[in-house]
């Protein structure tokens, strides 16, 4: 978790200590955003939120959960894969990874369009751009992602010249925030487009649409079968067949990716 905490952190949103095991960021509550740290120890996340009030803690609590997937039973997930060939070992060597989502639908869809054939770097530095041009102030030095409204009402050529995006890149980061405000999106998890509204967008292909059902909506079943780091983690298979491969995997797909993900970045690949 804290690995995909770190590599997708925002400048002004996220403070990022893998040392200390420790994630900060704006979660928005009833009574307006608060700055939650998220601690991480093998036996479970504390969390820890000043200047709460009545009711905080729960909504912020049932909103840590969701996020990080922490009320998923896994093992039906892990007695499925642990006598697979290209899974088992990925199991069991590290049984709980869990499918980490987004506390906000429409940060889940500009980030993954801002990091489109980037590095992951470079997205960071975009996504840092966006929020200090567009969000809104928050806790302490921290900022609140911003609003698909934001975006609409300053028009897309600031967007390209304030962030630095190709026009391309501006144009289908504008057209989705167009998509959320017409679907009177109000900051909540999930994705309000469907899959052929997220590929009618221009600059909306496959593997973004892919991504944001398994990671935007936290769909458990979810695959990116176009996804390089997957592929390579499965001995650069052809994408073709690691669509065909994850049917087997079914209905937890989406595990196999976090299992895949994990696999290349520690160095280790499947048998």
């Amino acid at each position: 978790m804290m690995r995909t905490l770190g590599i997708h952190s925002i400048p002004a949103i996220d403070i990022h200590e893998p040392a200390e095991h420790r994630h900060t960021r704006v979660i928005a509550v009833d009574s307006g955003p608060r700055a939650v740290a998220l601690e991480f120890a093998t036996n479970g996340v504390q969390l820890f939120c000043a200047g709460t009030k009545d009711g905080d803690l729960d909504q912020l609590e049932t909103a840590v959960r969701a996020w990080l997937d922490l009320d998923t039973d896994l093992s039906g997930m892990q007695e499925s894969f642990i006598h697979d060939r290209t899974l088992g070992p990925l199991v069991e060597a590290r049984p709980w990874l869990r499918l980490v989502g987004y506390l906000n639908g429409f940060e889940a869809a500009a980030t993954t369009i801002l990091g489109q054939q980037v590095t992951l770097a470079a997205g960071r530095t975009f996504g840092g751009r966006f929020v200090a041009a567009y969000g809104s102030e928050g806790p302490g030095e921290l900022r609140v992602f911003p609003t698909p409204e934001a975006v609409v009402s300053r028009g897309v050529e600031t967007l390209r010249e304030t962030i630095g995006l190709t026009k391309t890149r501006a144009g289908t980061l504008f057209l989705m925030a167009e998509g959320f405000v017409y679907k009177g999106f109000t900051g909540t998890p999930g994705i309000p487009l469907d899959r052929s509204e997220l590929l009618a967008l221009r600059g909306v292909g496959p593997w973004t649409a892919d991504y944001l059902q398994m990671r935007g909506r936290s769909d458990p079943d979810a695959f990116v079968p176009g996804d390089l780091v997957a592929r390579r983690a499965l001995n650069r298979m052809s994408e073709r067949d690691a669509a065909t491969l994850a049917r087997s995997w079914s209905p937890y797909r989406s595990y196999a990716m976090v299992h895949l993900w994990a696999a290349d970045s520690m160095g280790s690949t499947p048998a």
